[in-house]
């Protein structure tokens, strides 16, 4: 079984060349962001503890995860408490083939 942020395997390979086949201007996404980023976009805002139970994903992780896509922009804090949304950058971060979390 593959790290939780393992690359998705079903991304374009990197060529020797460069960066043939990806979007210069889209952050590479982990397939944990993939799934966070997602459930947000599909139910709103949300709990990390809540993003880490309803995603399968341990609650650690969620908090290094969401803190990363923070720094990056992607997703940001919406109360004094840990509840997150993801921004219209973390949506456009999303590829297109990336499933809608409640499919």
């Amino acid at each position: 079984m593959a790290a939780p942020d393992a690359q998705s395997t079903d991304r374009p390979a990197r060529s020797e060349s460069g960066d043939e086949g990806l979007d210069p201007d889209r952050p590479t996404l982990t397939r944990s962001d993939e799934r966070v980023l997602s459930y947000l976009a599909d139910v709103g805002a949300d709990y990390q503890a809540f993003i880490a139970g309803n995603t399968g994903l341990y609650d650690d992780h969620v908090e290094s995860r969401l803190t990363a896509l923070a720094d990056a922009g992607l997703v940001e804090r919406v109360s004094s408490e840990a509840v997150y949304r993801v921004t219209d950058a973390g949506r456009g971060a999303l590829r297109d083939d990336c499933p809608r979390w409640s499919d």
